[in-house]
């Protein structure tokens, strides 16, 4: 009998007991991070049972939709239609030129709203030119519902964008139906900022883990400002290795040389203060004070050597994502810290210690290029406004004894 040849991709596995089961493998090729016309493959590996004649069916399937996709075929929407426009934004240069995260959120919301379920039809096979400001607060009230405020919110925003591409190529007219909405696009609430005592449990909680990366990455997030992208040096598009911080650019006790990865702007951060020739300890007088201890030994306890400084202790290379948040969650979860204890908020709490300390401009540490942008992370808090009121007290003060002269 003539062995069977099985569509591509297809695999058959001997079981323990002696049958067979049939898997469906994504080739490598088509995993993310890759894309054709701006997405990502929409098919993944699966299992597909024992019976033959039922896996091969739906492995036709499944190579069907990964050749529609590697040619830009996507099920071929009506022309026209809402799911049609958004096709036509995900192959339009603004959304290639966009970094991997925002395609990534862009095509998720484009789904979301194009399977929103009406009377009748999707709204995705809606006709686009039909979509009216009374259609998009009706969507917009919907995914409230659904989905919350903030995702409701960023889906009208993703709309918007992609009706403003769309009426200056003259695909829909004028106006923008999800313009003007009077929707909050931002979040209500920042995030929270760290403390000194949070950021020194994490530090030693990784430490005793086994997971040195993770204290480094800590330090260099809260004494140093860095954005978390940039501390563990994600490679989400070609190019991306060269994002990050390096041993090369690390001299201990002298400086660090940094490049931000939202901005390319480059820094070099002085790890030393002036030298203080009056100073009773020897180091201080000739090299001056350390500016990050913790930092300096933090980075001390981890092997140097070349390449990125992050690196994870179970593979050997740079994070990605998801494994950075599964590090994180473990480690937060070990030291008893709150689930408002983010990643994020080192970056934040190191700011807002900064402002404490009475430095108003961080911009030099941080790499914000205006100041504007820093008052997200430089907090308010109860210090700063008893600082306030003691200088408030202090002018008064100060006046009253000029006027009494």
């Amino acid at each position: 009998m003539a062995k069977i040849k099985l569509p591509r991709y297809l695999r058959a596995k001997r079981l323990a007991g002696g049958g067979t089961a049939y898997f469906w493998e994504r080739p490598s090729w088509a995993k993310p991070p890759a894309e054709k016309f701006g997405r990502r493959c929409p098919v993944e590996s699966e299992a597909l049972g024992s019976d033959l004649s039922t896996a091969i069916g739906k492995a036709d399937l499944l190579n069907i939709a990964l050749d529609e996709w590697r040619t830009g075929v996507e099920g071929k929407p009506a022309e026209g239609t809402v799911q049609a426009l958004f096709a036509w934004y995900r192959g339009h240069d603004r959304f290639k030129e966009a970094s991997f995260r925002t395609r990534r959120d862009y095509r998720e919301k484009m789904e979301i709203v194009a399977n929103v379920q009406l009377k009748t039809t999707l709204f995705g096979q809606r006709r686009a030119i039909e979509i009216n400001a009374s259609h998009a607060d009706a969507l917009y009230r919907f995914l409230v519902k659904e989905r919350g405020k903030r995702a409701g919110a960023y889906c009208m925003q993703v709309c918007r964008r992609v009706w403003n591409e769309a009426i200056r190529a003259k695909k829909v007219k004028d106006p923008n139906p999800f313009a003007k909405m009077g929707i909050k696009m931002t979040a209500q609430k920042g995030n929270r900022a760290n403390t000194r005592a949070e950021y020194d449990l994490f530090r030693e909680t990784a430490r005793a883990m086994g997971m040195q990366s993770m204290a480094t990455a800590a330090a260099i997030s809260f004494e140093l400002l860095r954005r978390v992208t940039d501390v563990f040096g994600y490679i989400m598009d070609p190019g991306d290795e060269e994002k990050g911080f390096f041993w090369e650019d690390y001299q201990p006790g002298v400086s660090f040389a940094m490049r931000q990865g939202k901005t390319g702007d480059s820094q070099v951060i002085p790890l030393r203060g002036e030298r203080d020739p009056s100073s009773d300890v020897p180091e201080v007088r000739e090299h001056g004070t350390l500016l990050y201890p913790e930092l300096e030994a933090e980075l001390a306890r981890m092997k140097p050597g070349q390449g990125h400084i992050v690196i994870n202790e179970a593979t050997g290379r740079r994070y990605t994502e998801a494994e950075a948040i599964r590090a994180w969650r473990r480690v937060r979860t070990k030291a008893g810290l709150p689930k408002e204890f983010t990643m994020t908020g080192f970056r934040h709490g190191g700011a807002t210690e900064l402002g404490d300390a009475g430095v108003l401009d961080i911009r030099p540490v941080s790499g914000h290029r205006t100041l504007q942008q820093t008052a997200t992370y430089n907090k308010a808090t109860q210090e700063k406004a008893r600082a306030a009121g003691a200088a408030r007290q202090r002018h008064v003060a100060n006046r009253a004894r000029k006027e009494t002269r």
